[in-house]
């Protein structure tokens, strides 16, 4: 760094040092955490750094970032640092002005009563939630993040300056699957998840937008150039693949004329058991346990109860030291969804191969205990979405229209699931699902599944002879 005569990137990190951390910079024997916020650093030459961690925001204002400077010029020689999760950290070399430090930052408080500067986040208790921009800036947000998560901090704030946990929780929140925000390895994860693909403004498609980006964005194939005719005129589009889309958003990034956000689709999920740590397991991924929960601002009344409810469970019944993630595997995850009374639902079940070796059940005998089964109840939910059993009637109009299609020279003899969803308005898509399979268990369909597309034809039609690899899986 020496003779640099330039001033592009960040200066280096060690000139950013209060004196204390300079002088002991990798010489320190050991830390204790005093108090809920106040850790104690001890250096091998004697010397201690007192640290008073409090809650902040992602999104300040200057004034308050001005106060935050004030507060580090009159106590801490203008050295203040910011934590990963957004924490602001004050370091004071002495018991007199560490208690000083204490009692102004208590002291100061927002016109209606809350505190600027909450002291806490350490240990085994609930630190800051880290999250991404949500509605404030993002594009692509399937919730807010600013909001759930002030709602959320305010009904666990008491573990934010406590330590009742049985070991450190971390919680974080993305506001769409592109995950910005650390869910997948946080104790507890909230991610905001679109449910309905983008909607296509044609009119506007082929003037804002480079076709060619749009159809590259997309991670699974589900958009490709298309051309329409409106009002009289002949357009460069888009089609969309309904049954390929993940709800990413990355065609919105690439064209406007995509967008994805949708009041009544949109919502969130939440995730339970990851961590970095190597204590007691290795690190792991986090695993959906509650597969929806719609937007309900400005508090997110449901969000924040069913997050509370698992962390007072897990406070009640794991061994110290026990993060989420290894208490729900020590007691087996069937045990947790009955304690925390959460629904066990298909969508929650994790199929892709190589994880589902490691995260539910090894096997396909996945059992719950009579007080889960109780609390699932899903025997009774399955039947109520499926609108009851398979009519013959129902099954002749799907076999009568499939035969009518593929009867005339060179028709397609294969067609993909949503082209039935139209032979039953208004039903649910499992109603038509249970009619395809009923005509499949007769011998009448067969099927192909790709993973990500299913195709349904009649049994031996065209080219779909029983010597066709992959029938009928």
């Amino acid at each position: 760094m020496e003779g640099r005569i330039s001033d592009i990137g960040p200066r280096k990190y060690d000139t950013f040092f209060p004196p204390v951390i300079a002088k002991n910079f990798g010489k320190w024997l050991y830390h204790e955490i005093l108090e809920p916020g106040v850790l104690m650093h001890v250096a091998e030459s004697g010397d201690k750094v007192y640290t008073v961690r409090c809650g902040g925001a992602r999104t300040m204002t200057t004034v308050h970032i001005r106060e935050i400077c004030e507060i580090a010029d009159k106590y801490c020689g203008g050295h203040v640092r910011f934590t990963t999760r957004n924490n602001i950290e004050f370091m004071v070399t002495d018991t007199d002005t560490l208690e000083a430090l204490k009692a102004d930052l208590k002291s100061r408080k927002f016109a209606a009563g809350s505190l600027k500067f909450p002291i806490g986040g350490t240990g085994a208790g609930v630190t800051n939630i880290v999250h991404t921009q949500g509605w404030l800036h993002c594009h692509t947000p399937a919730t807010d993040a600013s909001g759930p998560v002030k709602a959320l901090m305010d009904a666990v704030f008491s573990d934010f300056q406590d330590h009742r946990l049985p070991a450190p929780v971390r919680i974080s929140l993305a506001c769409c699957l592109n995950m910005c925000g650390a869910v997948h390895v946080s104790d507890i994860g909230i991610v905001g998840i679109h449910r309905k693909p983008p909607m296509i403004d044609q009119e506007w498609v082929d003037q804002l937008c480079e076709i060619p980006l749009a159809v590259a964005a997309c991670p699974v194939a589900a958009v490709r150039p298309a051309k329409i005719e409106l009002d009289g005129k002949k357009l460069n589009t888009v089609a969309i693949k309904d049954e390929r889309c993940m709800y990413c958003g990355n065609c919105y990034t690439m064209c406007q004329a995509l967008p994805i956000s949708d009041g009544e689709g949109d919502g969130v999920i939440i995730m339970v058991g990851g961590k970095i740590s190597n204590r007691i397991s290795r690190p792991k991924f986090s695993k959906v346990v509650v597969s929806y929960i719609e937007n309900e601002p400005p508090r997110w009344p449901t969000l924040c109860a069913t997050v509370k409810r698992i962390l007072d469970v897990y406070a009640e019944n794991a061994n110290k030291y026990e993060r989420i993630g290894d208490w729900a595997e020590r007691i087996g995850w069937e045990k947790f969804f009955e304690l925390c009374d959460l629904e066990f639902t298909p969508q929650l079940i994790d199929d892709f191969r190589e994880q589902a070796y490691f995260t539910w059940r090894q096997s396909t005998q996945f059992k719950f205990t009579p007080g889960a089964a109780d609390a699932y109840k899903g025997a009774e939910a399955h039947a109520e979405a499926s609108g009851g059993a398979v009519t013959e009637e129902e099954k002749a109009l799907v076999y009568n229209w499939m035969v009518e299609k593929t009867s005339k020279p060179g028709a397609k003899t294969k067609f993909y699931f949503n082209q039935f969803l139209e032979l039953f308005p208004g039903a649910s898509p499992r109603k038509v699902k249970a009619v395809l399979t009923a005509l499949v268990a007769d011998g009448k369909f067969a099927y192909w599944s790709s993973g990500s597309t299913t195709l349904y034809g009649l049994k031996g039609a065209g080219k779909q002879a029983a010597t066709e690899e992959g029938e009928g899986k």
